[in-house]
């Protein structure tokens, strides 16, 4: 990486002095404070006995810890002796020794090196050739013995930096960092431990020795770099910017290597450009700091930010090149929002503080930007906030068009959790119930259900329509808590729960008992979602046969729509990790089936009193596939509430969520808060339109044992015959409480050997049409006990009462299949006659004189 320039405020343009040399020079470095303070101390040390001494000692160490605590954090204190850069005290001081070599090279190069000729004893010349006599007389002596000396000086030069660099790592990084505690160690340590010498006994040349040292660093602190000074020359030509680009950030130390700027233009104080990253790196990694020091700003003038529109491997830049740092207050949010503001035309007004932190409102300029485009980043960036979180700290809510408000946090309010409120959980008059509480402190809504007064049942309720539900987050994010709790505002709210876990049931193992019907396997989850329809269906054509009200109060036939309980109850299925029930076998038989139906409750189901709610993991929507049901799919759960637990802009722009994408870049959420804590149910939830609010949900250590106080609501008797009538699900559905303790493996098999069943059956059943009336016999009563059998029903009660307690006893014992059995024993549980104690049955009831249908 390149060593730091620091640059000087050019004052007049002046021929370029002649260097000193000889006496002179020595002469002039007499000029340099730090020598005789350095001396001075050396010769107080050897001096000094006593109080005099141990209050100098002390002194000293104390101003060289202060030294070397502000050297350790960077400010307007860089003037101070020492802080320059040590690699350049030492190319300054090996100059000097440099150029005397020099001098000396020229010299010896100079002189006559040639040997008179040798005479031989006959008195002719006698040619005498030795080994240094051919170098000698090499016409490119001169030259090559100047590049030999040069590549020595080089390759010393280089191996000592590379030395210091591996002892101090930071010292070829420049003014601007914090020095390590071994650096000012080496600045300041001379100062406290001079003094702290006279308390030894010393000879009179350790003494001289001492005050020699001490001169020697007092005057190589004090001769240090001169410190940055601001620009005021303004903005330089684009090429500069490209070349300290290139120099401080696509090095191939930098921040981001093989970078390049493009778009470049200088207008006027404010120079914009397009950050173009040619690795895997985002754009977005290069920091602000890097780029200040780079282009010789203040961090506050240099604004980086990827608009929604552009590739994770671009991003703008905008550097604010004339600044009035002088005469700002930079505790004036307002003046200093005007100053570096990355919007332009903006204004930041009603800065105050709050319990967490600050909050403030921007209102944006009429043309130009919006409100849309305001990202935390960006203000965090122009404000110069603090810490590495700065940005999550920030929480923007649209005010309006032009006006955005903004919260500083340095405190979320949501990390000490919000408790489980069964009173928050009661359905208002416009189908909300309270899940939560948000950043603001305000309460969470999620709708189940839309309600419209203008047309009413025979009973008076208002109309109303199911609201679909999608939602993702990782493992650990928080979903299930939020699912808990809304299972317990269902339960109390008098709603029908379905749910299939693609977790294999361990997600939701406290409710196994706790639900209508709760599915483990993918294959139970095919078979819920067609159950759902058929009831769905099944609803359709008996509202068909309804009355209703419209809003002058005229009575009307054939109802549309659905109404709260008359007759039928409202109705949630759930599908948790449905992309794992999608993904895991794409090829498997049950994945179109699942899609299919699941899309048909989506498109036809709301006015039915049925809603659909899906979890997935992978926070994409696509991942569901892209045939016409999944497309139908990702309509549906666009359409509702949403809730995106612990994901980032990047899992965002992929989730195909449509209008419902937000409009705000959204901080990706921890895993832990500030002061340790879990960040579980902490989520942004939609507030039905593109805006999204951090919130956390409801918590509960046991929420299914909370939901028992309310009675577990199943569909009636005619809905599930409907269900069963319209195929094997609906027959899944009458025997789910023989597969309800069985894992998900289990289950899968008992339902697939079911409906294999149910199928064979149906294949062999066959319907007779007599078209000739019988004649109907004339029987005395008596004899009526033979010509009508007993129901299947009754059978089963009194198989029941005989002392059978499973299905399979009871099949045994009437000579009925399974699938009666199973029908019966739910439907003398509905009425009460049965009850089922740990999956046995027992007679709750005698059962009435008169039959009871099959």
């Amino acid at each position: 990486m390149a060593t730091s320039t620091i640059t000087k405020p050019e004052t007049t343009k002046e021929a370029p002095q002649r260097e000193l040399t000889g006496l002179t020079a020595r002469m002039h470095q007499m000029h340099n404070a730090g020598l005789y303070v350095g001396a001075g101390l050396g010769v107080a040390s050897g001096y000094l006995t006593g109080e005099p001494l141990l209050l100098t000692a002390i002194s000293a160490s104390g101003a060289a810890a202060g030294w070397a605590t502000l050297g350790m954090l960077p400010g307007p204190w860089r003037w101070l002796p020492g802080q320059g850069e040590p690699w350049e005290w030492l190319c300054r001081s090996s100059s000097r020794g440099y150029r005397r070599k020099v001098r000396r090279m020229r010299s010896r190069l100079a002189e006559d090196h040639s040997h008179s000729p040798a005479v031989g004893s006959n008195g002719l010349l006698v040619p005498v050739v030795g080994i240094a006599d051919g170098w000698r007389h090499h016409e490119d002596r001169a030259l090559l013995v100047r590049q030999a000396t040069a590549e020595a000086h080089r390759v010393r030069c280089a191996a000592l930096r590379k030395a210091w660099a591996k002892a101090l790592p930071d010292w070829n990084s420049g003014w601007w960092r914090k020095y390590t505690p071994v650096e000012m160690a080496l600045r300041a340590g001379p100062l406290a431990a001079v003094p702290a010498s006279g308390f030894v006994e010393l000879p009179w040349w350790a003494r001289l020795t001492v005050v020699s040292v001490s001169a020697g660093w007092g005057a190589q602190v004090w001769h240090r770099p001169a410190p940055a000074a601001a620009d005021t020359a303004g903005p330089k030509g684009v090429d500069w910017y490209l070349a300290r680009w290139a120099e401080w950030i696509a090095c191939e130390r930098g921040s981001l290597p093989d970078s390049k700027l493009t778009s470049v233009s200088l207008d006027g104080d404010k120079l914009t450009a397009i950050i173009v990253s040619t690795t895997a790196k985002p754009a977005l990694s290069v920091d602000q700091d890097s780029i200040s020091i780079a282009f010789e700003r203040p961090p506050r003038a240099v604004n980086v930010y990827r608009p929604d529109d552009m590739s994770a491997g671009r991003a703008k830049l905008t550097v604010k090149l004339r600044t009035k740092t002088a005469e700002l207050d930079m505790g004036d949010l307002a003046a200093v929002w005007d100053e570096y503001s990355p919007y332009m035309g903006s204004e930041l007004y009603d800065p105050e503080k709050t319990e967490f932190g600050r909050r403030f409102k921007i209102l944006m300029p009429r043309r130009g930007a919006s409100v849309a485009e305001v990202q935390p980043r960006s203000i965090a960036q122009a404000l110069d906030m603090e810490g590495e979180d700065a940005v999550s700290r920030l929480h923007l809510r649209v005010l309006d068009a032009r006006r955005i408000e903004v919260n500083e946090m340095s405190v979320n309010p949501l990390q000490d959790g919000v408790p489980l409120d069964l009173d928050a959980l009661t359905m208002d008059d416009q189908g909300y119930i309270v899940v939560g509480k948000d950043i603001y402190g305000r309460p969470v809504k999620w709708r189940l259900l839309k309600f419209d007064v203008t047309r009413r049942g025979l009973s008076g309720q208002p109309s109303a329509s199911s609201v679909h539900s999608f939602g993702s987050g990782t493992t650990g994010a928080g979903k299930t808590s939020l699912e808990e709790a809304l299972q317990v505002a269902q339960r109390k709210n008098g709603f029908i729960s379905w749910l299939a876990d693609g977790k294999g049931g361990a997600g939701y193992a406290p409710w196994m008992r706790e639900l209508d019907w709760l599915l483990k396997s993918a294959y139970g989850a095919m078979l819920m979602g067609q159950a759902a329809n058929s009831v769905s269906e099944y609803r359709y054509a008996e509202q068909m046969k309804l009355q209703w009200l419209d809003a002058d109060g005229y009575t009307e036939n054939g109802r549309s729509f659905f109404v709260p309980n008359d007759p039928f109850k409202p109705m949630v299925g759930t599908w948790d990790e449905f992309n794992e029930m999608i993904l895991k076998d794409p090829q498997a038989d049950h994945v179109k089936p699942l899609l299919r139906s699941v899309s048909s409750i989506g498109r036809l189901s709301r006015a039915a009193g049925m809603a659909a709610r899906v979890w997935v993991q992978i926070p994409n929507l696509d991942s569901i596939g892209s045939d016409a049901s999944a497309n139908a799919i990702r309509d549906m759960l666009q359409s509702g509430n949403i809730a995106l637990f612990r994901t980032a802009r990047s899992d965002v722009d992929l989730m195909s969520l449509g209008s419902r994408t937000p409009e705000f870049r959204l901080a990706s959420l921890p895993e832990r808060f500030p002061d340790g804590s879990e960040t579980g149910g902490l989520c942004y939830i939609a507030d039905g339109k593109a805006q999204y609010t951090q919130s956390r949900a409801m918590f509960h250590t046991n929420p299914a044992r909370v939901s028992r106080q309310f009675p577990v609501q199943t569909l009636s008797s005619r809905e599930a015959d409907a269900a069963v009538a319209a195929g094997p699900a609906g027959i899944a559905y009458l025997c789910r409480e023989e597969y309800r303790h069985l894992d998900a493996a289990d289950e899968e098999a008992f339902l697939r050997e079911l409906v294999a069943k149910e199928q064979e059956t149906g294949k062999k059943a066959k319907t007779v049409i007599d078209a000739k009336p019988a004649v109907a016999a004339e029987v005395d009563d008596d004899d009526l006990d033979d010509l009508v059998p007993p129901t299947r029903s009754q059978l089963v009660w009194h198989a029941v009462d005989g002392g059978a307690r499973r299905n399979k006893q009871i099949a045994e014992a009437t000579d009925l299949t399974r699938t009666n059995v199973a029908n019966a024993t739910a439907r003398l549980e509905r009425l009460g006659k049965l009850a089922k104690v740990q999956q046995d049955w027992h007679t709750a009831e005698p059962l009435a004189t008169e039959s009871i249908s099959a």
